[in-house]
């Protein structure tokens, strides 16, 4: 996979006042809550399935935000969403009026929902409509009382401290230039995941090191690039990768002079510490194919289908036919760790859809 490679990139230095200033709020780490941060593109089936089942499943209150697109795309598209996660208890939020951002009446859904969708689009249109209004007040307010923030594309961006490609509309181009990675009038974001800068879309549109200006003027910053259609699920200090890669930004060299490192699907990340956690697992099994079958009694599913089994000491690889008691994805390139458990049997560490923790799970080939 090519991830090295220069790349212009566009500041735009206007000396005019910001149009959005830091919240007053404190920052609001997610040590109750969730965030899901997707890189724009399609949702694959693992992340539509974990945001289900950590916002309550397919009955709990959600709020659909498609602030960022333009006027004309946002007619249905609330709603198509809702039919893609499958909810059936959504309402929209949406203005473009701060005063009605801070009415009483229109955050109302918001205080009784237990997730929030954020769509894609431009990110200054959330910041003109919200930043620092009672709609980012109460999309806090739900993160801190444990519920999910998903955020898409321009949604994933909005979600760090350091906003990038704010840049707003002209009468030339009334979407704004997504290409400038930082406008110095939008540089605030809703600060949901601290000293963070977040950029999405990352292979799609060769933007491997955009963020490396970006943290070298700001090495208090963990730069997170991620790919399209690759999430992060942030709880507590940590969070970890589901669908795809991620690149890390941390100001510092690594290997081959690269300025940033990937994590790929299922690997774990302390934020606050910027280390990847260990899992030490001799084996990692690969689904090639993935057939999920609900568990009789409980909650979850069992998984079976086609793999290929992997030392991590030696490379030799098996191709094998599994049934494992745990659900697992086969998009995304997911590697599960895994450890011998008698004949033709492993021990599997993965985690189910309403947690971030690993467990060990059994499985047969």
């Amino acid at each position: 996979m090519r991830r090295i490679g220069p790349i212009l990139l566009g500041f735009l230095l206007i000396g005019i006042a910001a149009s959005s200033t830091p919240s007053s709020d404190p920052p609001i780490a997610p040590q109750s809550g969730w965030l899901i941060i997707h890189g724009g593109g399609s949702l694959e089936p693992e992340i539509r399935d974990r945001f289900i089942a950590l916002a309550g499943g397919p009955d709990a209150k959600v709020v659909m935000i498609p602030t960022a697109l333009s006027d004309e795309d946002i007619p249905g598209r609330s709603a198509a969403m809702a039919q893609a996660f499958g909810l059936r208890n959504y309402a929209e939020l949406h203005t473009r009026d701060r005063a009605m951002a801070n009415s009483e009446a229109f955050v109302e859904p918001l205080r009784h929902a237990s997730a929030v969708w954020i769509d894609g689009g431009r990110p200054w249109r959330l910041v003109d409509a919200y930043a620092g209004t009672a709609v980012e007040r109460e999309i806090k307010a739900l993160l801190a009382r444990g519920g999910v923030v998903f955020g898409s594309s321009a949604g994933a961006s909005i979600q760090a401290s350091f906003l990038l490609r704010g840049a707003p509309a002209t009468p030339g181009n009334p979407e704004g230039d997504n290409t400038v990675v930082v406008d110095p009038r939008y540089e605030v974001g809703f600060g949901l995941l601290p000293d963070s800068a977040i950029d999405q879309h990352v292979e799609e549109r060769s933007r491997e090191t955009d963020l490396d200006p970006v943290i070298a003027t700001h090495p208090e910053l963990l730069g997170i690039g991620i790919d399209q259609s690759a999430a992060i699920i942030v709880h507590g200090d940590t969070f970890f990768v589901v669908g795809g890669q991620v690149a890390i930004h941390d100001d510092k060299q690594h290997v081959g002079g690269a300025s940033y490192y990937l994590l790929s699907s299922g690997q774990e990340f302390n934020w606050k510490t910027r280390t990847i956690v260990p899992d030490g697992l001799p084996l990692a099994l690969m689904p090639i194919t993935a057939v999920r079958t609900a568990r009789t009694s409980g909650t979850g599913y069992l998984t079976a289908g086609r793999g290929v089994l992997l030392s991590r000491a030696t490379a030799e690889s098996q191709r094998v036919m599994y049934q494992c008691d745990v659900t697992l994805y086969s998009i995304g390139n997911n590697s599960y760790p895994a450890r011998p458990d008698g004949a033709n049997r492993l021990k599997v560490e993965a985690r189910e859809l309403n947690t971030d923790k690993l467990n060990e799970y059994s499985c047969t080939y």
